[in-house]
């Protein structure tokens, strides 16, 4: 299993970094313009999430990781913006309640979730009427060829687009819209070994 307090201080590599770049690129091409608010949900060291700061009036960055929090709050007090704000937060345990925003985003993160179902629901929850929620995650992976390193991984080996969508549907939100929109590989025992990424799009 992956343990991120441990890989935070070295998790800014150059290829997390560049693929950090394509996954906000296409994020942002999802949001409208005008005052909005955001929550980007498993933000790790803020990637992704600090690039696309300036589409969003507040922007609260969250994250289980107490040592990926820090990474951003570091990375915040340098570019002084007070419409960003980091915090360590389970949604499902500890998050305030009267918390509600405009978009949730996140990249990377949904197939760490055990229960897809109780996130899904949660995110409708937490979001103003009219709002979106944005996901990049992998696509199916039928070999598990993405985490195959983590002889422990216990979350999900990537998204079927039907199956997300369905679930999606059955949260609350309406408008589902699925995309893959990124190819690459990751190297496992000197075999390059494809993934692709999708953004899903909800409104609620």
């Amino acid at each position: 299993m992956e343990n991120f307090d441990l890989m935070a201080k070295d998790f800014d590599t150059d290829k997390r970094t560049a693929r950090a770049k394509v996954i906000a690129d296409e994020i942002r091409k999802h949001v409208s313009a005008g005052e909005k608010s955001a929550i980007e949900f498993g933000c790790g060291t803020g990637l992704v999430g600090l690039q696309l700061a300036d589409c969003f009036k507040a922007l609260l960055l969250i994250d289980t990781s107490v040592e990926m929090v820090r990474q951003v709050e570091q990375k915040v007090q340098k570019l002084s913006n007070p419409a960003i704000s980091a915090y360590c937060y389970d949604l499902l345990k500890d998050a305030p309640k009267n918390l509600h925003v405009d978009y949730i985003f996140s990249s990377l993160v949904l197939h760490h979730i055990i229960d897809t179902d109780a996130i899904l629901r949660r995110f409708h929850a937490m979001l103003n009427d009219g709002g979106h929620l944005l996901i990049v995650d992998i696509d199916e992976d039928i070999d598990g060829c993405f985490h195959a390193k983590y002889s422990d991984f216990d979350g999900c080996d990537g998204f079927s687009h039907s199956l997300l969508k369905a679930l999606a549907l059955k949260a609350g939100f309406s408008n589902v819209n699925i995309e893959t929109f990124y190819h690459d590989s990751k190297v496992f025992n000197e075999k390059e070994n494809p993934y692709s990424l999708f953004i899903l799009d909800a409104k609620k």
